[in-house]
């Protein structure tokens, strides 16, 4: 399903539906609706930041591993405009998870620490998520951006590496937590695929 706000362009796929109600029926600790409303948290953050600087996505697309904003890369923002859009999501996280442990201490939990999670992992300097991104327009402030590409592509692989490792551990320990070793595949394919202007 495809339609437009405005100048944007809105592309709702099958998969995205089939595994949020996959998802949303299995669970029935309600978790995966507090992720969810979480990574809607995250993502609204981004818009709002776009929007505060005056820039306006050209396409978000709602897949099965998550939300795509594509900024437009011909808007001319400025590289420290985006290290605030880049950061605003996981800020935002941070910051509802403050608020709701100063609230309610620890009645929401799940929120809180899927918020925590969701926060830690966006920031974690990788080239296509949120602190990747942030670094890259950090270092396009002090160097040409081919060196400021290359530079974060080290560091995320840097990044990955003791992931990797630690997973790896742990699967061999438990013969079967396969989780964190599938993040840092996860984060390996974002990386590999990687598209310019997404958030």
């Amino acid at each position: 399903m495809t339609f437009f706000v405005g100048r944007c362009r809105v592309t709702i796929g099958f998969p995205f539906l089939a595994v949020t109600a996959l998802l949303l029926t299995l669970d029935r600790s309600g978790m995966a609706a507090v992720c969810l409303f979480c990574a809607a948290i995250h993502e609204t953050a981004h818009l709002a930041a776009m929007a505060a600087t005056g820039g306006i996505p050209t396409e978000i697309r709602f897949t099965p591993f998550g939300i795509d904003i594509v900024k437009d890369v011909n808007s001319g923002r400025g590289y420290r405009r985006d290290i605030w859009i880049s950061l605003a999501g996981p800020l935002a996280n941070l910051v509802s998870a403050a608020l709701a442990f100063a609230l309610f201490r620890l009645q929401f939990r799940n929120f809180i620490f899927a918020s925590l999670a969701l926060s830690c992992f966006n920031a974690l300097p990788v080239a296509p998520l949120d602190g990747g991104q942030a670094l890259y327009a950090f270092l396009c402030l002090r160097t040409d951006p081919a060196c400021a590409e290359k530079t974060v592509s080290i560091v995320s692989f840097l990044t990955l590496a003791p992931i990797a490792a630690a997973g790896f551990f742990i699967l061999i320990r438990s013969r079967w937590n396969f989780s964190l070793l599938f993040v840092c595949c996860y984060l390996t394919a974002l990386l590999l695929l990687k598209k310019d202007g997404q958030f």
